[in-house]
């Protein structure tokens, strides 16, 4: 059993290497990063570096202690400041990051909340229920808070498990041209 704890910047390594295994051969990952693995093997250390120090700077971010899984919480309208850079990336996948980052903002609650930007499992730790486990160490967090929580969901298991937990569709699904489709869903305190 793995216990969750919150993840500073000391963590930020283990973050990183738990996002980028978790995420190489996610469909949105891809959408982003096209071509071979090999490219997002070289992208995604620097895109979720630049996540996970802004989760750790502006929001929370919460580790398994055994570091198979990890998730970045950032408050409403975190994840879309215009001094967010990723060092690295080419000019299509800026332009396919903007465009993705674009909907999620215009799909977000107006109302103040939390947003789970990314939730991984290392690919041979998955179905255990970490991700679950993990969920549900940042949902008591912002309960005692009385904070709305949000996220998308980019398939339908993850949006079965998210339902479990109290999530419910926030509007209809998007996905950016040509990508694949998310499904918003918000929770409230519970």
């Amino acid at each position: 059993m793995s216990d969750v704890r919150s993840a500073g910047p000391s963590d930020v390594d283990t973050v990183v290497g738990v996002l980028v295994a978790a995420f190489q051969d996610d469909p949105m990952s891809r959408w982003i990063f096209p071509g071979d693995d090999r490219r997002r093997t070289r992208a995604h250390p620097a895109f979720f570096r630049a996540l996970a120090e802004l989760g750790i700077a502006t929001g929370n971010v919460d580790v398994t202690t055994d570091h198979a899984a990890a998730v970045i919480w950032t408050p409403a309208g975190g994840d879309t400041d215009g001094d967010f850079l990723i060092p690295g990336l080419d000019d299509d996948e800026l332009h396919r990051l903007g465009a993705l980052l674009g909907l999620m903002a215009a799909r977000e609650p107006r109302e103040p909340h939390w947003h789970a930007q990314f939730i991984g499992v290392l690919p041979g730790r998955q179905r255990e229920g970490l991700g679950a486990r993990l969920l549900r160490h940042g949902l008591d967090r912002y309960d005692a808070e009385g904070a709305w929580t949000y996220l998308e969901a980019s398939s339908p298991e993850s949006a079965r498990l998210y339902r479990r937990l109290g999530f419910t569709d926030h509007g209809p699904a998007f996905a950016p041209p040509g990508g694949p489709p998310m499904q918003p869903m918000r929770r409230l305190p519970g």
